[in-house]
Order: structure tokens, then C-alpha cells, then sequence
């Protein structure tokens, strides 16, 4: 059966593989290791070079909030540390080295002609029996319209081009969003003494030390980061941000930011020039936060109890007593604000490829790693097979059972 989404296009062949794998970041590399290991002839294709989202839409200070011992698809890692941006982008460098990595090869074009995928790239077309796409779904800045109504003197930046506080002008700083990034950058920009005015959103939390040890260890061990979609109360719940914590091994709120000197704003609404309105939801988003830690709280200790562990009791939480109040409006002229940054996410791009794997939303079907067309697998993408798709942690396993069924449908072919 043929797959095809549009007219037929004389094609070149001038290299055939049993496998083709398209992204050389953690996902990527973590794919190729285990295709090499089973012995699958391969190419890995990147659009521009490895580790590419890693060194170019992280601000220089950035730090892994998961510790070494999390992050195995990285290489070899102290089990306490928490690599840097640049220490991320050389370990994956490193173990590239000896894979069959092509970079600045983008693939303009996925299409199945019958019998075989037709991987075409600005020099070549590449015949093979399989592909991967792990070239991620967060590598497209999402910008609202609305950035556009804000007055035009700003000078305005996403979290992909932001670096740190020296690229901004002098002045105060509007950071829209309070997700991982929006935080994060927020609390270096105040640890630089800049003046910030954060708009927050609905995430959760949870502190960094729990009963005597990482709460993200608690995590792993009952089972939350295995979580399966349909495990889930909702399907929308694949969409939520994942629960904030600081980097390096510390805990980050909301509260912690208030205490650093960092202005609470409720979630951006519109923007009239100078003007801009928030809706009155800071104290539901702070509530919510809380609400998040107190039930992933109740599974560790619910992990705890069964297992029979002598942990500490749980300590106090210092941060509840402070309550924010809501401002509705907010002039930027009047506070000074000289600068906008949008931490307001990413997705991904698609639309090179042409094969029935998009639903109404745009968004690829998948069952498990495996999307509708036979042979085509997808790695490293939010919730394939669980929570922890979408991460460090995650890469390894869907990885290996990508594999596993690369060389069943190699074996079942003669391959």
C-alpha cells in the first residue's frame, strides 16, 4: 500500500539503509547507540548540527533540573550532577563521534512510494525500510499574536533567543509565562539585580528534598514518571506542564520568586500599547500549585507507607503562609519595563512529512511509539508510551522498544 500526500515527484535515489533516524539530539543519539548495537545499518540526519535545540534555545546559566543518575541517555554522568547547557551539547557530541551522524542534512521530504520510505534531503534522496523521527516537538517558538499590540519601544524576545541579562536593556523586565523556562529565567534575572514582573499560569510544583531524600527519587520509585496516558483523568492532561522544580537540585516556586524580589502578575490577557491585562488568577495559579504538591506529596507517602520505609516525616513547608494579591493592569511605561520576554512555549514542525500521521489538531497519532504507517516510529516526543517520554529519563526505554521493532520488521523482511 502506498502513502502519499501529494503528486508523485521524480526522486533521485542515491543511497538505500535499513533504517533511517531524523534529529541528533539526546533522543536521536540514544536511537542510533541501540541500532548500532543490534547491528542495523543506519543514518542519522540532522538539520543543522548535533545537539542543536540544546545549544541554541538555552540561555547561557541554563542547568538540568534532573540529576546525572536520571539522565543515562547523556553518556556517562556523575549520579549527582547537574550538567550546564554546554556540558549537555559536548556529551552529546562525544557520543555522536561514533555514530553515522549527518548534520546540516535536513529532511525536506518523508514519503512511502509502496514498497519502501523516500527520505529526500536537499542533495539526495535515501531509500530505506524504516524511519525514526526524533526530531522533537519543541523546536518552534509559539509567539501569541498579541505580542504585537504591546508598544512597539520594547524590545521583545522568546525563551529560544533570550541568553542572559546582559542582552536586555536596562530597565525592568516583563516575563510572560512561569512554566520551567519562564521561571527559571525570571529567577536569573533577578539574581542579576534586574527588576521582574512575572505573568503566571496554571503549573504545578514540588519541593526538592522530601522525607529525607530527592523527591524526584520518590517519583521515579512510585511510579508517576511510568504514568501512561490512560492512566490519566483526562486526555487533556497530556498537555499540562510538567510540575516545576529548580535547577541544580533545588526547589523553585512561585513563592520562592516573591521572595526574591519578583513582582506576580496573573496570566497575560491582552495588551493595548503600554497597557497590558491580567486576568485575576494569581492566587487560583499559586492555590493550584499547591494543590500539585500536596497529591504528589500523598503518593510518595502512600509509596512509603506500603513498602514499609523508615523515612523522616514530612517536613514543613515554609513557603504556604504567603498569599499574593492580583493586579488586573499593568502599565509597562510607568513601571519601567523595557523588555518583554515569551516563555510561552514550543511545538513542533510536521509538515515535511507527507504521510497520514496528523490528527485534526495537527498533533501525530501514535500508538505507543508507533505511528499509523507501519515502520514509522516516532522518539523522544511528549507521552508516546508514558510520562517520562518527553524527557531524559524517558529516552532510553522508548528507544529500545523502537529498536526492538526495527529489527522485527528487518527480520520479518529478509533483512
Amino acid at each position: 500500500m502506498a502513502f502519499s500526500g501529494g503528486p508523485a515527484v521524480v526522486i533521485m535515489v542515491r543511497m538505500r539503509t535499513s533504517c533511517v533516524v531524523v534529529g541528533a539530539g539526546a533522543a536521536g543519539l540514544e536511537t542510533s547507540r541501540l541500532l548500532a548495537d543490534a547491528g542495523v545499518e543506519h543514518v542519522v540526519l540532522e538539520r543543522n548540527g548535533v545537539a542543536d535545540t540544546w545549544a541554541h534555545q538555552r540561555w547561557d546559566s541554563f542547568r538540568l533540573n534532573t540529576p546525572g543518575w536520571m539522565n543515562a541517555t547523556l553518556g556517562t554522568v556523575e549520579p549527582t550532577s547537574f550538567c550546564y547547557r554546554d556540558q549537555v551539547v559536548q556529551l552529546l557530541t562525544d557520543r555522536a563521534a561514533s555514530l553515522p551522524v549527518h548534520t546540516n542534512t535536513p529532511v525536506v521530504d518523508l514519503d512511502h512510494d509502496g514498497s519502501q520510505f523516500v527520505v529526500r534531503t536537499p542533495d539526495e534522496a535515501i531509500r530505506a525500510e524504516t524511519v525514526v523521527l526524533a526530531n522533537g516537538l519543541q523546536n518552534v517558538a509559539k509567539q501569541p499574536a498579541q505580542s504585537n499590540q504591546v508598544a512597539r519601544r520594547l524590545f521583545q524576545i522568546h525563551t529560544r533567543d533570550y541568553r542572559s541579562p546582559a542582552q536586555l536593556p536596562d530597565g525592568a523586565v516583563l516575563v510572560i509565562g512561569s512554566a520551567q523556562s519562564g521561571c527559571q529565567i525570571a529567577e536569573d534575572l533577578a539574581g542579576a539585580g534586574r527588576r521582574v514582573y512575572l505573568s503566571t499560569s496554571r503549573v504545578g510544583r514540588y519541593p526538592w528534598l522530601y522525607r529525607g531524600r530527592e523527591f524526584l527519587g520518590w517519583l521515579v520509585d512510585c511510579g508517576f514518571w511510568d504514568q501512561r496516558p490512560e492512566d490519566l483523568p483526562s486526555p487533556a492532561d497530556t498537555r499540562l506542564a510538567n510540575p516545576l522544580v529548580g535547577s541544580g537540585g533545588r526547589s523553585l516556586d512561585l513563592r520562592i520568586l516573591a521572595g526574591l524580589g519578583v513582582t506576580l502578575l496573573g496570566r497575560f490577557e491582552v495588551a493595548d500599547g503600554e497597557r497590558v491585562t491580567f486576568a485575576g488568577s494569581l492566587v487560583d495559579h499559586v492555590a493550584y500549585a499547591d494543590s500539585v504538591a500536596s497529591r504528589l506529596k500523598a503518593l510518595a507517602d502512600a509509596f512509603i507507607a506500603g513498602q514499609g520505609i523508615d523515612a523522616p516525616e514530612a517536613e514543613h513547608d515554609p513557603h504556604t503562609a504567603v498569599e499574593p494579591a492580583d493586579a488586573t493592569e499593568f502599565d509597562l511605561a510607568a513601571a519601567d519595563v523595557t523588555s518583554v520576554i515569551w516563555c510561552t512555549g514550543f511545538s513542533g514542525d510536521l509538515s515535511w512529512v507527507r504521510l497520514p500521521i496528523l490528527d485534526g489538531d495537527g498533533r501525530p497519532r501514535h500508538e505507543g511509539c508507533a505511528s499509523p504507517v507501519p515502520g514509522l516510529w516516532y522518539v523522544g516526543f511528549p507521552w508516546l508510551t508514558r510520562r517520562r517520554s518527553g524527557i531524559l529519563h524517558g529516552f532510553p526505554v522508548d528507544a529500545a522498544g523502537v529498536v526492538d521493532g526495527v529489527t522485527r520488521q528487518l527480520s520479518s523482511a529478509g533483512r
